[in-house]
């Protein structure tokens, strides 16, 4: 029997009819958005949110700086945290894919992330005397900060006063927020999970446009009575953690915090402690709690998550009110079952897999399997994973069809979480000279000319379909306004792992699954 589902969700929802499910799901007539409870008997998707605060590109075309600098940050301290968790919970699977080079793990930034020199950074083609003086914003000249040790020209944090770059307000701070939330809409529609798995129950989370960006979120519930959380899904950690009531700083008061005082099935977990380490070097602990979570209407029990009681302040314009982890068990700090994975043991997934398609409209995540009428069919081609940590599979690049023979096959980290892909430096560094026209900028960023797109494309699990980048997704902005370059998705940085990180300018090119049956990644052609 499959379970009804349950929605307590901040948009407005409706049923969307006609659709059209397989495998006994049934049709659904139109209904009136609402935040109460709406019961369906069968497979279903609800609509979440597209993060604006992740968009990067300016009004003018040009990149922001600022924000991507923020993105890079948060992406480095979530990785020195996961190694560190990796290092404790599973030493044999760390070995595999931890740079030898990386020698910090918590203390990665001595300043905000967001911190400039100036309001641009105009092209200065590749001269080397230029760019060996440039001290870049995250990464520094001499990548001083990622290698170890603070530069000696870095202030403490405490010394600064920066203006939070992110300019989407939380809808839930604003004085019409009713209106905010009356204005995004859902859609609860019949879905089919995957076609090598036999359907017990499914559940789908499609994503809507939220203001633009390159990051997805969307609502879960936890407690009895529930209570609403907008959570970014990632693929690249294996932690559920969201705000405490006992955070009261005015990052944390817009968003909404679990109480336990408010849940009757809410216990506290003796022994372990949440501990985050943010993009702008500050970290926090926390209270673990164990209690009823739920995502459309598929629910865990005595589901252990950790629970913030501080925020950095980038967050208090930040939709999400926290963050749920999708990868392996070996990097969770508090050393659990991550959500899905209790769903699986539970008995309440139809399959050992998620899916992913990641888009301006019309995106989703779909709990227990995939949705076919998001891929084409006969498209789909696997990739076993290599390491039981990250979602972690072997991976070669192309320029134009044609190999990056210089980089061989590498490893690549499918992760959700993290807006822009970030290779090894040396190996950016490869990959682009191999990219015409192209030219260095800073330390970390490549630049090509805007008219002219380079054609890229990447294998993984050792299969010969090429999965190309759209001109769009390569495109993070150009250098300023008016330049003829411009910034490539694909940015150098050495975070901790000896591998590539796929992020979202990646994955909306691709439907992705995530198999832990088979321990193996997906990938299929939109459709």
């Amino acid at each position: 029997m499959r379970p009804a589902l349950t929605i307590t969700s901040l948009l407005a929802l409706s049923i969307v009819g006609d659709a059209q499910p397989t495998r006994g799901g049934s049709k659904f007539e139109a209904a009136e958005a609402s935040t109460s409870k709406v019961q369906v008997d069968g497979p279903s998707k609800i609509p979440l949110s597209r993060r604006g605060s992740a968009e990067l590109k300016r009004s003018d075309g040009s990149l922001d700086w600022a924000r991507a600098h923020a993105h890079l940050a948060r992406a480095q301290s979530k990785y020195a945290r996961s190694i560190k968790n990796m290092r404790r919970n599973a030493p044999n699977e760390a070995a595999k894919i931890i740079s030898r080079s990386f020698g910090v793990e918590s203390s990665l930034l001595a300043r905000r992330a967001w911190e400039t020199d100036s309001d641009s950074l105009e092209y200065e083609g590749d001269n080397a005397e230029i760019l060996g003086k440039r001290d870049d914003k995250l990464f520094g000249g001499s990548a001083g900060i990622v290698r170890g040790g603070y530069k000696n020209d870095m202030r403490p944090i405490v010394d600064f006063a920066v203006k939070n770059p992110k300019y989407v307000a939380n809808p839930k701070y604003q004085a019409t927020a009713s209106s905010a939330v009356a204005s995004s809409s859902a859609a609860v529609v019949a879905a089919a999970a995957s076609p090598s798995a036999t359907v017990v129950s499914s559940a789908g989370l499609s994503l809507t446009e939220q203001g633009g960006g390159t990051l997805w979120t969307g609502t879960i519930s936890i407690g009895t009575p529930a209570k609403s959380f907008l959570i970014d899904f990632d693929t690249g950690s294996s932690d559920l953690w969201v705000p405490s009531v006992s955070c009261t700083s005015a990052a944390c008061n817009t968003h909404t915090k679990y109480d336990p005082s408010e849940s009757s099935t809410s216990s506290a977990v003796s022994g372990k402690k949440l501990s985050i380490s943010y993009g702008d070097g500050s970290t926090t602990t926390g209270t673990v709690y164990k209690d009823t979570v739920t995502i459309a209407g598929m629910t865990a029990t005595s589901q252990v998550f950790g629970t913030a009681t501080s925020l950095s302040s980038d967050w208090q314009d930040d939709p999400m009110d926290g963050l749920l982890g999708m990868a392996y068990q070996s990097i969770s700090q508090l050393g659990t079952s991550p959500f899905f994975n209790t769903l699986i043991t539970q008995g309440s997934s139809a399959a050992s897999q998620f899916s992913f398609k990641l888009a301006s409209s019309n995106s989703e995540l779909f709990l227990g399997g995939m949705n076919p009428s998001l891929y084409k069919a006969d498209s789909t081609v696997w990739a076993p994973v290599t390491s039981q940590s990250y979602w972690i599979v072997d991976s070669t690049a192309q320029v134009s069809s044609k190999k990056v023979s210089a980089l061989g096959t590498f490893s690549a980290i499918i992760d959700t979480g993290t807006s822009v892909i970030v290779a090894p430096t040396a190996s950016a560094a490869a990959f682009w000279a191999a990219v015409p026209n192209s030219a260095v900028y800073g330390s970390g960023y490549y630049t090509y000319e805007c008219n002219s797109p380079p054609k890229l494309s990447f294998t993984f699990g050792g299969n010969s379909q090429q999965w190309t980048m759209s001109s769009d997704s390569l495109n993070l902005g150009k250098v300023s306004a008016g330049s003829s370059r411009c910034v490539g998705s694909i940015v150098g940085a050495d975070i901790g792992v000896a591998a590539w990180v796929m992020g979202d300018t990646f994955l909306e090119n691709v439907y992705s699954t995530f198999d832990f049956s088979t321990n193996a990644v997906g990938f299929s052609t939109l459709a």
